[in-house]
């Protein structure tokens, strides 16, 4: 057997930030700075199971849809734009792609149909874009003032067919989600219903560490360490290093609850749940008590790293982990390109 650190390799290069004391409205301010998530992890100490009413927020219209060769005309189809893009927000990206080496396209819920356009094929389609990084330029094109609308078109078809996730949310509650869903089976396209994934966790542990006195990054690790079933208390350092979170006055209880989430998840339900669980943690009695929620971004999508960087297409990893506590709420974010 190799010594352990024969390869103990350094750590990738990552962005990360920690901010404490945070109202609700400021941590929910960061989560929409982006609009496309593939998993959420929740946290509940003290529980066997997750509250109810978070659960059920999770699972009420959860449902979304993939659309299989799809043409990009469809999606500046006027009928389509007046019915979806103007009377709700639309989420729609494109599936199982690869932002470094493929053509990509999102809609955001500001209306805009976003191109990433290898740069060979960009000079072929007589549009006006950007240039981004590793020879790729990007097209904007604002569905809710469309002009030029034959030109487009024409552009469009030469990009092909793509497979998108889409999901819909109404300006109405009488109108309900899957309406787009019927849309494009009207249409003859293929449209698949997605269910998001939901995985429960009721870890064996001895101790649960507080937020006092304890390294932020520590816990989200330690929550990872439960989330996959590793060990968090090992008895041979030879095999492995790791060592559970120290903290000043850890909690008075030895249960504790995780909800793990996966699919096409929008900023709309994850703010939701934050709130929630910032009440839920404010209705509890046991000293030091925190909730947590880690947060997971698409990896092959427009993302934003800060209010001052551009929104583009990159082949990435970020999470960003969220405690709540009577006292306010702490982020700890950490993100890294897959490619440079």
């Amino acid at each position: 057997m190799l010594c352990p650190e024969v390869s103990n390799f350094s750590p990738p290069k990552v962005i990360t930030y920690q901010k404490t004391k945070l109202n609700i409205e400021s941590v929910n301010e960061g989560i929409k700075l982006n609009k496309f998530y593939k998993s959420i992890i929740i946290t509940c100490p003290d529980e066997i199971k997750i509250p109810s009413p978070i659960e059920e927020m999770i699972l009420e219209d959860s449902d979304y849809y993939k659309l299989c060769n799809c043409p990009l005309t469809e999606l500046v189809d006027i009928v389509f734009v007046e019915s979806f893009v103007k009377r709700g927000s639309l989420y729609c990206l494109t599936a199982d792609s690869n932002c470094i080496v493929q053509n990509c396209t999102a809609i955001t819920p500001d209306g805009v149909l976003t191109l990433h356009i290898l740069e060979f094929i960009y000079q072929t389609l007589g549009l006006e874009g950007t240039k981004r990084p590793n020879n790729y330029y990007e097209i904007k094109i604002d569905l809710k003032s469309l002009k030029h609308y034959k030109k487009i078109c024409d552009a469009l078809c030469k990009l092909g067919n793509f497979d998108f996730y889409v999901l819909w949310e109404p300006n109405s509650e009488e109108i309900c989600p899957s309406s787009i869903a019927k849309y494009f089976h009207d249409k003859n396209i293929h449209v698949a219903v997605c269910s998001l994934e939901l995985r429960y966790v009721s870890p064996e542990i001895t101790e649960i560490p507080s937020l006092e006195g304890a390294e932020i990054e520590e816990i989200v690790e330690w929550v990872g360490m439960l989330s996959h079933g590793a060990n968090v208390t090992p008895k041979e350092a030879y095999v492995s290093t790791y060592t559970q979170p120290e903290s000043m006055k850890p909690l008075e209880s030895s249960r504790i609850s995780i909800l793990i989430v996966k699919g096409f998840l929008t900023p709309t339900i994850i703010t939701q749940l934050c709130i929630k669980l910032s009440e839920y943690v404010l209705s509890r009695d046991l000293n030091n008590y925190w909730a947590s929620i880690s947060i997971q971004s698409q990896e092959e999508s427009l993302w934003k790293w800060n209010l001052s960087s551009p929104s583009m297409f990159q082949s990435h990893n970020s999470s960003m982990s969220v405690f709540f506590t009577k006292a306010g709420q702490t982020i700890y974010s950490i993100g890294q390109l897959k490619y440079s």
